[in-house]
Parts: C-alpha cells; structure tokens; sequence
C-alpha cells in the first residue's frame, strides 16, 4: 500500500512540475511581446489569459499538492508502522 503511494506522489508530483514549467516557458516567451503593464490584474496574469493557459497553471499546482500529499502519507505511514514494531 505505501508503495502505491509513494508511486501515484512521484508520478503527481513529476507531472504538475513538468506542466508547470511548460506553462513558464510559454509565457516567458509570450510576455516580450506584450505592451504596457496594466496594474491590477498585472502582466502574468494577462499573458495567462491570452494563452490560455490558466487551467493547466492551475492543474500543475493541484498536481503537485496531491503528490507531495500523497508523499506525506506514505512516510507517515512509514513511520507509524516502525514505531509500532518498535515497542
């Protein structure tokens, strides 16, 4: 079981970074091409809408919170077992 946790993490958690670099990289070669500023909601933000990329930026950080979630479960799991076989 904690195997199949420790597997599902690592796959979340590869996945959401490497979605969330792709989404930097694409609006890091987006915003040179942008005029002006336009405070609030900012540049990022608007580069965001005009690719089209705030859902994946959005599913890239939910990746990764449920595998270092995932993670966490898996060692403290880990942990209670040995600490159960201990005493």
């Amino acid at each position: 079981m904690r195997r199949s946790f420790l597997i599902a993490g690592s796959t979340f958690l590869l996945s959401g970074t490497l979605l969330f670099g792709m989404v930097y990289l694409a609006i890091a070669n987006y915003v040179p091409h942008m005029t002006g500023w336009s405070d609030p909601p900012g540049k990022f933000s608007l580069a965001l809408d005009a690719t089209m990329l705030r859902v994946p930026y959005i599913i890239s950080i939910l990746f990764m919170v449920v595998g270092a979630i995932l993670f966490a479960v898996a060692i403290y799991k880990e942990l209670t077992n040995k600490n159960l076989e201990a005493h």
